[in-house]
């Protein structure tokens, strides 16, 4: 605690001389950054310059790092809140989230209104219990930090940098957003709603049945008149034949 506290107060120190010229500035710097490494000797009792090295270097990668970027050196000086927005939403599979569907329609109105159409985004919500929307970046409307979010109406896959939904900043609280675990797509969402079970089963009970009458007689010309014509032929046992032939030697019929 001793360190944190003694290198906010040379920041403080710093500051406060910046304006008086740049050698002062350096000056008290110098003074500021020997003060600390004593106060890092005496808390860690390591004194090596590589370890002081690499805590400096933490400690700038912790609290300047975040200054350094282009919109923090914007003349307006609102480059905190975007930075902050932008690390909330950065990373792969942090760029979707849950919103409530009433939060929406206002903006599905005002794009429908300008030509985009919303048709099938408002049926792919319609069988959830929220809508989503993507991320873009932070944005200023009529003075207030907003989150800028994409509604792909056209699909989670095709960029719409111009179908944007507005969320306050201050209403993007972590522990207040409901991410999604992957993309539309991914999820299955952007689909139509599937047909009811009883409703298949309604209609193939409705769909009316054509019975094939099969005659009980085929008519077949000609191979009647044969059938008829042809005489009928008396059975003639074999062994009765067999028993009038005289000539026919036992032998040939005894065992061998």
């Amino acid at each position: 605690m001793g360190i944190n506290q003694n290198s906010d107060q040379s920041v403080q120190s710093v500051s406060v001389q910046s304006s008086e010229g740049v050698s002062m500035n350096t000056i008290e710097f110098k003074i500021a950054l020997q003060q600390h490494y004593a106060n890092f000797v005496q808390m860690t009792g390591k004194g090596g310059y590589t370890d002081f090295r690499k805590h400096v270097e933490a400690s700038m990668k912790a609290a300047v790092k975040p200054m350094c970027g282009r919109s923090a050196m914007s003349p307006s000086g609102d480059g905190t809140w975007r930075d902050q927005v932008k690390v909330q939403f950065k990373g792969r599979g942090r760029q979707w989230i849950w919103v409530a569907k009433e939060s929406v329609q206002s903006t599905i109105d005002r794009l429908s209104g300008e030509g985009f159409d919303s048709v099938d985004y408002e049926r792919w919500i319609a069988n959830q219990d929220n809508a989503w929307v993507r991320f873009a970046g932070p944005r200023v409307v009529d003075g207030v930090p907003m989150g800028a979010f994409e509604l792909r109406l056209d699909g989670s896959k095709v960029d719409c940098p111009k179908m944007l939904h507005y969320i306050p900043v201050d209403e993007l609280d972590e522990d207040g957003l409901n991410r999604m675990s992957g993309t539309p797509h991914s999820l299955g969402l952007e689909v139509d709603a599937p047909v009811a079970q009883e409703e298949v089963v309604e209609e193939v009970a409705m769909t009316p049945v054509v019975e094939t009458e099969i005659p009980d007689q085929v008519a077949m010309t000609g191979l009647n008149e044969f059938f008829e014509a042809a005489p009928e032929e008396e059975y003639v046992d074999v062994m009765d034949v067999m028993d009038d032939c005289e000539d026919i030697d036992d032998d040939l019929f005894g065992e061998f």
